[in-house]
């Protein structure tokens, strides 16, 4: 195999951590400064969005429409945050009677998409595509 073939074989474990633990990908690869702080930014906003009452969309939750679809692809991205959230029932239920529960609910979508983003940068990072 070339060097660039192993690169990449060995790059889609660490994007397949970085996507299940937010920083670990990149913690992995090295960079443990770039993985702690985004790992503790996606985390802190995560938190953040269950105190505030967003509500964790499921993708196969009945009765509700295709936007709640588009939501729950973007909690989805959280990895095991997701997972363990809903498996624990936490911030399954929906609380829109709280003021802050849309605020919540974006910061639940935005912390999945940005950790999307960090599993492609460590998947880059590894394969040697980014320096």
């Amino acid at each position: 195999m070339s060097k660039v073939t192993d690169t990449h074989f060995n790059a889609w474990p660490i994007a397949f951590l970085a996507f299940l633990v937010p920083g670990f990908g990149h913690i992995v690869s090295g960079r443990v400064a770039r993985g702690a702080l985004s790992g503790a930014a996606i985390w802190g906003m995560f938190l953040i969005g269950i105190l505030l009452g967003g509500h964790l969309y499921g993708l196969f939750d009945a009765g509700e429409g295709f936007l709640s679809k588009v939501f729950a692809f973007c909690n989805l991205g959280s990895g095991l945050l997701y997972a363990a959230s809903r498996f624990a029932g936490v911030g399954v239920n929906e609380q829109a009677h709280l003021a802050t529960s849309e605020y919540g609910n974006v910061f639940l979508m935005v912390a999945g998409l940005l950790n999307y983003l960090l599993a492609l940068d460590a998947f880059d990072i590894r394969s040697g595509r980014k320096v």
